[in-house]
């Protein structure tokens, strides 16, 4: 079985996208609540820079309490303050050079991380390093600076642990639905052992789900067409049984006659009697596929004198044309198969006169007469005649349908024309 082919596969395909889909879906929510956290912390920072109430009445100071008990962390380790203040200075020197203009903050200025002047000529900015490692930059009055580290975000991890629950049970539902489907490979090995003839097997699932019901039911299946089987093998024994045994008898009684034409007719009568019974036998083993063949190379030429020896005296209006080929098949199958189809061409001849021509790989038999009242394909089915069909036709097919079934098992190509009056069966090795 091809990967591409196989339920499981497609199966983690699916779990696999919708989870993907779902981390990525996650994850950019988880950054945009982050993104978004960290700009209302900016606008936070700037708006207790340019507030009154940040600052000390008295001394006009920022008051660092204020600050650190919204969150803002105070920067001590002098070299982290002193690159920060190198990069404020210069961000603060370019806005001085530009035209010495500076506005006031706006609730909506798009540049948050520049250098901003409040209305008391306090100077101020953000220093942004990166989307994580931000800056507020506070200078007091006199020479004193106040660095604190802005918060990123919010220690908020609602939306980790919500994407988080819904990937675990993706994860979980694609256990289950893994071992839901897994006995669906043991059904398949069962269905192949069965279809090879295998019935004695025994399956059965402890689930409860729609996949294991069908294994059990199949289970079921086989277990009555056991039971089946095994009551047909009985019954054909016993009926062949019945059947023989008269049979043998009268041939043995009939060895007890004198030599005469009466005797020679009661002989031909348990001939047809047996070979009858043969046929239903074959026909049984057919519609079972239990028919099997025993194959070697045969020289064509004996195949063929194997069914005329056994059509008897009417093999006489039979003209042979024979090229000498090798054939691997079934000796015994593969002549009775022709030695059906010469029959029929006898027995619905016009003229009582069969043609069969071998040569290369195709024999022909040719014979003059009506055209089969059904398609070639319809005799290779048992008893496909019902009702009017049969009464109409000019037999069961019991014959053709063995032949055409023994053709197929040697992968012999069979083929019917009638052309001019003329039925011609050919078979193609």
């Amino acid at each position: 079985m091809r990967w591409r082919y196989s339920l499981q596969t497609k199966i983690t395909l699916i779990f696999c996208v919708a989870t993907i889909a779902v981390f990525l879906i996650g994850a950019g929510s988880y950054i945009k609540r982050q993104k978004e956290s960290a700009f209302n912390f900016y606008h936070l920072a700037i708006s207790m820079a340019v507030s009154e109430d940040s600052r000390d009445e008295a001394t006009n100071k920022f008051e660092i309490e204020k600050f650190t008990n919204e969150g803002f962390m105070l920067v001590t380790d002098e070299a982290t303050k002193s690159d920060i203040s190198n990069i404020y200075d210069e961000r603060l020197s370019r806005k001085k050079n530009n035209g010495g203009n500076y506005k006031r903050y706006k609730e909506d200025e798009p540049k948050i991380g520049k250098v901003f002047i409040g209305e008391n000529g306090l100077d101020f900015g953000i220093v942004v390093l990166r989307d994580d490692d931000a800056y507020l930059v506070l200078n007091q009055t006199g020479s004193e600076r106040i660095i604190f580290q802005i918060p990123y975000a919010d220690k908020n991890y609602t939306v980790v642990l919500v994407f988080g629950i819904i990937i675990l049970l993706l994860c979980l539902l694609y256990i289950a639905t893994i071992r839901s489907i897994r006995p669906l490979k043991i059904l398949r090995e069962k269905i192949k052992d069965f279809a090879e003839g295998n019935d004695e097997m025994e399956i059965e699932i402890k689930h409860d789900d729609e996949i294991a019901q069908v294994i059990n039911e199949f289970g079921a299946a086989v277990k009555k067409i056991r039971s089946f089987r095994q009551a047909r093998q009985l019954f054909l024994r016993n009926i062949m049984h019945e059947f023989k045994t008269p049979i043998m008898q009268g041939k043995l009684s009939i060895e007890m006659l004198e030599e005469s034409a009466y005797k020679r007719s009661l002989e031909k009568v348990f001939i047809r009697q047996e070979n009858l019974l043969n046929r239903f036998i074959s026909i049984e083993k057919l519609g079972t596929g239990e028919l099997t063949l025993d194959i070697h190379p045969y020289n064509l030429r004996d195949i063929i004198d194997c069914a005329l020896d056994v059509i008897g005296e009417r093999a006489c209006d039979i003209s042979v044309k024979i090229e000498d080929k090798k054939v691997r098949a079934d000796f015994d199958m593969l002549s009775t198969a022709i030695k059906n189809l010469l029959d029929n061409a006898l027995l619905y001849s016009s003229d009582k006169k069969v043609s069969i021509i071998a040569r290369g790989d195709e024999i022909t038999i040719i014979n003059n007469g009506k055209a089969l009242e059904f398609s070639i394909e319809e005799y290779k089915k048992p008893f496909f005649m019902q009702g009017k069909k049969q009464k109409e036709s000019r037999g069961l097919g019991f014959g053709l349908f063995i032949s055409l079934n023994i053709f197929d098992l040697h992968g012999i190509k069979t083929e019917y024309a009638h052309d001019g009056g003329k039925s011609i069966f050919t078979l193609k090795f």
